[in-house]
């Protein structure tokens, strides 16, 4: 018998949102990215399910603008920067002058620590919207084609 917060893997979905601009700064780090640069960031969902929808789906991508807008609005034309950056009010300064969009991540701007922020946000969401019937497997986030980072969601 199972438990009931166990999962049974059915099925899986993948979804690519390709190519936010942005840019980031990890101030932790000893090299070159401490300072400001750019990339676009794009992310591929893996989504799991115990049952399909009643038209076969795992998620209905077309209902999936809510991630989108998540998204856009952490992402595109952003300057991503750590919580506890030192430099945050001098960042803010800017901000205040109308020279950057910033947004704080909880774990880090890295491609590891974005990948395992946007899965838990999404897969929250996701788990509430659809009654527990599916959840997210994994994200990647992909600063280009050399580079990523990929979280594996523990719940799964």
């Amino acid at each position: 018998m199972r438990r009931k917060h166990e999962r049974r893997h059915t099925t899986s979905e993948h979804k690519n949102l390709l190519e936010l601009p942005l840019r980031a700064s990890e101030h932790r780090h000893k090299g070159v990215c401490a300072f400001v640069h750019g990339y676009s960031r794009s992310f591929h969902f893996v989504f799991g399910s115990s049952d399909r929808d009643a038209c076969g789906f795992v998620v209905d991508f077309g209902q999936l603008g809510w991630v989108k807008s998540f998204l856009d609005e952490y992402f595109d034309h952003t300057l991503l920067l750590c919580e506890d950056d030192p430099l945050l009010p001098a960042f803010r300064a800017i901000e205040q002058a109308g020279g950057a969009k910033i947004r704080l991540l909880p774990y880090g701007v890295g491609m590891e620590s974005t990948a395992q922020w946007v899965c838990e946000w999404v897969n929250g969401h996701l788990i509430s919207k659809s009654l527990g019937r599916c959840w997210v497997i994994s994200v990647e986030v992909r600063e280009n084609d050399k580079n990523s980072g990929i979280y594996i969601n523990p719940r799964n």
